[in-house]
């Protein structure tokens, strides 16, 4: 019984450490990188192949990652991602030139790869050491619901210093990196890892083998793990380019953060409501429903009226909020332990391929035909698509 208690006490002490970790590591001071740039002399182009070499460099580094986090400890990793961040951060803020934010994109892209997958994996096998895995999607809205509210936070920040002193947003993330490296110091490293260390390492081509067989015979967990990928991504690319939009109608400050302010409590309540939604409705009624409330926010995109393009903003957050805790408490619970990580950071893989396209197409769409019609273009594709996808599936029926 007084095992039993100290490992309910430590599990406890893990998850409120990996909170607050969570909320210091996106902490989003600097999610505003677009005006960044654009104030640093970068073109939409240009600023459409530096988030390439974003996700490129994310692309290269992501298996690698996860193998580490699948045979050394999580917090050992999770430190390293930290560190990199921190580097990432001063390269920023001493850059001037395309090359050089192109080095900080990369260096940043090994701190989020780091981070990718190993978070979940350290809840998940934290819980289930304890036997609580049934706890999981609890935990995981929580910590979306965190993210949240530290994306809010930051955003509200980096808004203020728009017009003023930019550059301190980096200063600030910085410092909200050794705050989450002493986070990630308080937590407790899951049985299973620390047993996992002391068996020898598996070779790499043998996890991605097993990582390629396991999708493979789970047709249907690849193919959500592909349409994650290309929703979240859509999602991205259009919070990233409203950027642009919101400087071209010359918010101010204070505008910028008002905005954020209620897409994020909005997105607070759609990451808490997951649980809830999976519990009336069926996988496939959701994805019905979240698809088709972002093909309506995109084609809702072709009005140039500012108010209804902030409600498509918010809108298109919010889906995209929702939907990932719903498939990722699904998704971890097909996975095995011994390749979790790996097959995580399988699952930003898809997310990296989709936006490395993505990204500088969008952005050279907005450059030749503005915003609007550029998101609408993108919704009347993706209702195409969905169409086909319902027709086929009527014709087999």
């Amino acid at each position: 019984m007084k095992n039993k208690l100290t490992n309910h006490l430590s599990v406890n002490r893990t998850i409120h450490a990996n909170y607050h970790y969570s909320f210091w590591a996106f902490f989003s001071i600097t999610s505003l990188w677009v005006i960044y740039l654009t104030q640093h002399g970068m073109s939409l182009i240009q600023v459409g192949l530096l988030e390439s070499i974003f996700h490129t460099a994310s692309l290269l580094f992501e298996v690698p990652s996860g193998t580490l986090a699948d045979h050394f400890a999580y917090k050992t990793v999770l430190v390293m991602g930290r560190l990199m961040a921190i580097l990432s951060g001063i390269l920023f803020l001493s850059g001037t030139g395309f090359w050089w934010f192109a080095l900080a994109f990369i260096i940043q892209a090994f701190s989020y790869n780091l981070n990718s997958g190993t978070n979940e994996a350290l809840v998940f096998e934290t819980l289930k050491a304890d036997h609580l895995e049934k706890h999981y999607l609890k935990i995981t809205a929580n910590l979306n619901a965190i993210y949240e509210l530290a994306d809010m936070l930051g955003l509200i920040v980096a808004g203020f210093f728009v017009h003023w002193h930019f550059s301190l947003t980096y200063v600030i993330y910085i410092f909200t990196s050794f705050l989450a490296i002493g986070a990630i110091l308080r937590m407790q490293e899951p049985y299973s890892q620390i047993s996992a260390e002391t068996v020898p390492a598996t070779s790499f081509a043998v996890i991605i083998k097993t990582s390629w067989q396991f999708l493979i015979s789970h047709l249907i967990v690849a193919g959500l793990m592909l349409f994650l990928a290309c929703y979240e991504a859509i999602g991205t690319t259009y919070f990233f380019y409203f950027q642009t939009l919101m400087t071209h109608y010359r918010f101010t400050g204070w505008q910028i953060s008002l905005v954020i302010v209620i897409a994020s409590c909005f997105n607070i309540l759609g990451a808490k409501s997951a649980p809830t939604l999976e519990k009336h409705w069926s996988k496939q009624q959701l994805i019905y429903g979240l698809v088709g409330l972002m093909i309506a926010g995109l084609l809702f995109s072709i009005f140039k009226n500012i108010i209804i393009l902030t409600i498509c903003f918010i809108l298109i957050g919010l889906m995209t909020t929702i939907v990932e805790p719903i498939f990722n408490d699904f998704l971890q619970q097909q996975i095995p332990s011994n390749a979790r990580a790996t097959l995580l950071s399988v699952m930003s893989m898809m997310f990296s391929l989709v936006m490395i396209v993505l990204f500088p197409v969008v952005g050279k769409l907005i450059t030749l035909v503005q915003f609007n019609l550029a998101f609408f273009i993108i919704g009347i594709f993706l209702l195409l698509i969905g169409l086909s996808l319902i027709g086929l599936h009527f014709i087999k029926a």
